[in-house]
């Protein structure tokens, strides 16, 4: 019987919800493969500054070339995970990841990193609302969990990619061999899509014959509702901002950072201390966190992790910088949590894909301009004099939204 003909049929099971949990698995180890990708050069960047003769504001330079096309693809790509069939836009996001992947290995010039690194941000730009869409779908009535799942699977991929970098990088060419592993890895992963997912149960269409939307649904739909959800989505979209703003220095140039202040040189090592606020935030995501004060608590750990680790740079200690880390990632997993799940639950599934990617947009651009700012401070006057100043002005900006989340949870107690 065929997908078509078995929604027409009364008492077939809906096209959507058919092995869902084997095909909600395999999205979200695409994901995860796919973040993965794109961090393994973290604990690499000072190799790869050497091969391809950059200082520390071209290495920021390789990393904002992944993130700027990566806005842009999210603004591209807003409505294609509502709109396009969902198999065929993972399938093309992972042949396109492993492509540019091995085409780090090879970049001779920074001019070709950079290319490299922008075809995987577009292509994460279109995996990733298309991937949450993908678990909402797959998973009817739980878009909170949904939201979660998205976030373990991003969010473990950026914490493990640097990680696995800076092991694979012992068995071989360091600048080379993650790559091509990576992309072969990558490129397994086509045949499982193709042989898992049929392509007519990808198609938006399906999925919406296949739900029944409840009343509640129906009424989010009316622009009143959808007006009423824009201030969670902000809220989502600025804790994510100060979120990536962190992370994107933990991706860049902490592992520089770190092999100067502690005299560090093992590749794993400097990739684990760079991932540990990353792991802490994944590590979050594996437990639901409920109650109206999570954001503010989340965010007043974030707020004074950021600050604990301007004062382990200050003090070059490592066991400070371990403690601030995983402080700053479980603050802020707790408050993204929060925050992100509440602004998909108020959508409909109708516009997830188009909401996630909005919030990963502003998301992504913490990892743009703060960052690029702290490269050029880090060159014009240093790296612990430009940390300083930074990890002050996250741990100000952190404080500054725990006092709005506080406000918030105030007023729905009076509700």
């Amino acid at each position: 019987m065929s997908s078509t003909h078995a929604l027409a049929q009364p008492g077939s099971a809906p096209v959507s919800l058919r092995r869902p949990k084997l095909r909600a698995t395999l999205t979200i180890v695409s994901l995860f493969g796919l973040l993965t990708a794109v961090n393994l050069p973290t604990a690499l960047y000072p190799l790869i500054g050497g091969r391809l003769q950059v200082d520390a504001f071209g290495i920021t330079v390789a990393f904002a070339s992944y993130v700027l096309s990566l806005l842009v693809g999210l603004v591209l790509f807003r409505p294609l995970g509502d709109r396009a069939n969902r198999r065929t836009v993972f399938i093309w996001a992972l042949a396109a990841t492993s492509a540019a992947t091995l085409g780090l290995a090879l970049a001779p010039s920074l001019a070709w990193f950079c290319l490299a690194r922008a075809v995987q941000g577009l292509a994460i730009a279109a995996a990733t609302g298309t991937g949450s869409s993908a678990l909402r779908v797959l998973l009817p009535g739980r878009p909170t969990l949904s939201g979660r799942l998205t976030l373990l699977a991003t969010s473990g991929g950026v914490a493990v990619g640097p990680i696995l970098g800076g092991v694979l990088s012992l068995f071989g060419e360091p600048t080379q061999l993650p790559f091509v592993v990576w992309s072969i890895l990558l490129l397994a992963l086509i045949p499982v899509v193709l042989i898992i997912v049929p392509h007519p149960e990808s198609r938006p269409l399906a999925a919406a014959k296949a739900a029944t939307p409840s009343t509640a649904t129906q009424q989010l739909s009316t622009p009143a509702a959808v007006a009423a959800s824009l201030p969670a989505i902000r809220m989502a979209a600025l804790v994510g901002f100060m979120s990536f703003a962190f992370f994107g220095f933990a991706l860049s140039l902490a592992p520089g950072h770190f092999a100067e202040l502690f005299g560090a040189s093992s590749r794993p090592m400097l990739g684990l201390l760079a991932s540990l606020a990353l792991l802490a935030s994944a590590a979050v995501q594996l437990f639901p966190v409920r109650g109206r004060w999570a954001a503010m608590f989340g965010l007043v750990a974030f707020a004074t992790g950021a600050l604990l680790l301007g004062a382990a740079t200050a003090l070059a200690s490592p066991a400070l910088t371990v403690l601030a880390c995983l402080l700053a990632g479980a603050g802020q997993g707790v408050a993204f949590q929060t925050t992100f799940g509440a602004a998909v639950a108020a959508v409909p599934a109708s516009r997830h894909a188009a909401t996630v990617n909005a919030i990963y947009a502003v998301t992504y651009l913490g990892s743009t301009i703060p960052v690029l700012g702290l490269g050029v401070a880090a060159t014009a006057f240093g790296m612990t004099p430009a940390v300083l100043v930074f990890t002050c002005a996250i741990s100000l900006g952190c404080a500054a939204l725990a006092v709005v989340a506080l406000r918030s949870a105030r007023r729905d107690a009076r509700a």
